[in-house]
């Protein structure tokens, strides 16, 4: 909201102020929020453990095909390493 539009919030608060205090919440009001506050963590709460299920069986799903991935499927895990070929070219540098 632009400065404009607050300056002209706060007048039209400040010239109906006593319209603003006439009224005060109803009784009740704190109860009937108290109760949807409580119904709305109740909700959450019941959620949680689907949430806590969802996040291990991704976390298991995931470590299981990396594992499958590096010992299975990838084509150059017969091969020689970076490490390796490195430490090769080292030693046949140094050997002459």
């Amino acid at each position: 909201m632009t400065a404009r539009g607050e300056d002209i919030i706060e007048s039209f608060i400040l010239e109906n102020r006593d319209k603003f205090e006439a009224q005060g919440p109803p009784e009740d009001h704190t109860e009937r929020f108290l109760m949807k506050l409580n119904r709305q963590i109740r909700h959450i709460i019941s959620i949680l453990p689907y949430l806590i299920r969802v996040a291990v069986a991704t976390v298991l799903i995931f470590t299981a095909s990396i594992i499958i991935w590096n010992n299975f499927i990838r084509r150059d895990r017969h091969e020689i390493t970076l490490r390796d070929k490195i430490s090769l070219v080292v030693k046949r540098v140094f050997s002459r």
